[in-house]
């Protein structure tokens, strides 16, 4: 996937995990941050556990961890830049995610909100493992938690080659981005959400973070012909795959 010097993979979340560094002596280093740090992220925001930090959350204001601030930080970003498509929150009002505060490790959670942080969580992991071990390793660092993707640290010799495919025989293609991007693909086709009827197989996004990657790939997907003005809009590289196979590309999308 990558033209980086050492990488190793493992399954966990219910998915595939891939960690490159570009300094081969730091990959066990850098392999066990991502672990462990995984494992910390399921332990705050998986909804299925009943020790989960999330479950401790309280109607007004509440003291929690950074990692659990930091996750709902992110969430509440996609949802603004996705204006509400991706709302973290359950309530009788639209927009509730507008009401939820952060501040520091300071949560404020209105009366009937509540929060699910399912949808951002593994691209919010990705950036953060991705930027924590290159600070800690000083080297290059690529984590794919499935198909979100975070670099960060030093850009290897051009850059970091990444191939954008969502099943075998569908197109396919390699960009090369620069560390402190993110790539993230959103699929209607994969067989546990297939979804015939979508105009798009496939929407794949290149931004500043994978959080911000998946958000916008995973709401283009779902609007349909919207999505590639919508896009246009955001000014970010995107990569669109009907389902005739036909490949549009808006923004620049990265050779």
């Amino acid at each position: 996937m990558t033209g980086a010097r050492s990488a190793t993979e493992w399954s966990t979340w219910g998915g595939h995990v891939r960690v490159v560094v570009t300094a081969p002596g730091a990959l066990d280093s850098a392999a066990n941050l991502v672990r462990g740090y995984l494992a910390a992220a399921d332990a705050a925001v998986n909804r299925e556990r009943s020790d989960a930090e999330i479950h401790s959350l309280r109607h007004g204001k509440n003291s929690v961890t950074p990692l659990f601030a930091r996750f709902i930080a992110d969430a509440l970003s996609a949802a603004r830049i996705t204006d509400g498509k991706l709302d973290p929150t359950s309530a009788s009002t639209t927009h509730s995610w507008r009401t939820v505060g952060v501040d520091g490790t300071e949560v404020t959670l209105p009366e009937g909100v509540q929060l699910d942080l399912t949808a951002t969580a593994r691209a919010s992991s990705a950036d953060h493992c991705a930027s924590t071990t290159a600070e800690l390793l000083g080297c290059g660092v690529l984590v794919a938690l499935g198909g979100d993707i975070a670099t960060a640290g030093p850009t290897p010799p051009g850059g970091w080659q990444i191939q954008v495919q969502d099943l075998p025989g569908d197109p396919t293609c390699q960009v090369s981005i620069p560390s402190g991007a993110g790539v993230a693909t959103a699929s209607t086709v994969k067989p546990l959400r297939p979804d015939p009827m979508a105009l798009w197989r496939t929407v794949s996004v290149v931004a500043d973070c994978c959080t911000t990657a998946h958000a916008t790939s995973t709401a283009a997907v779902a609007m349909g012909g919207g999505a590639v003005s919508w896009l246009a809009e955001l000014k970010l590289p995107a990569r669109l795959v009907d389902q005739e196979f036909r490949v549009s590309t808006v923004n620049g999308w990265p050779h």
